[in-house]
C-alpha cells in the first residue's frame, strides 16, 4: 500500500514516497491538453514490464483559461519547431 496521504506533498517528501511495489515513485509533468503542465507521481516501472501502476495527481487542476493558454503556447512552439526543421533540411 502506498505511503501517501491525502493532504498535500512537499517536493522534498516525495523521496519517502512509495507505490505498491515498495519502490520510491517518480514525479513526471502531464502535457495532454486536458492536464498541461500538471504533476503527478507514478510508479518507475511501466505496469507492460511488471509495475503496480501506480498514479496519484501531485497539484491541483488548472482552470480552463490556464489549460488553453498553455495549449496555445505548446502547439505555437511545435509549429515553429517543425517549420525551422523543414527550412533545416531544404535550406
Amino acid at each position: 500500500m502506498s505511503k501517501l496521504s491525502s493532504s498535500s506533498i512537499s517536493s522534498s517528501s516525495t523521496a519517502n514516497v512509495l507505490c505498491q511495489c515498495g519502490v520510491v515513485v517518480e514525479m513526471k509533468t502531464s502535457w495532454t491538453q486536458s492536464n498541461s503542465r500538471r504533476r503527478f507521481l507514478c510508479c518507475k516501472t511501466s505496469k507492460a514490464r511488471g509495475g503496480c501502476g501506480y498514479f496519484r495527481w501531485y497539484d491541483d487542476e488548472m482552470s480552463a483559461q490556464d489549460r488553453r493558454v498553455i495549449w496555445g503556447l505548446l502547439k505555437r512552439v511545435n509549429t515553429y519547431e517543425l517549420e525551422r526543421n523543414r527550412s533545416r533540411k531544404y535550406g
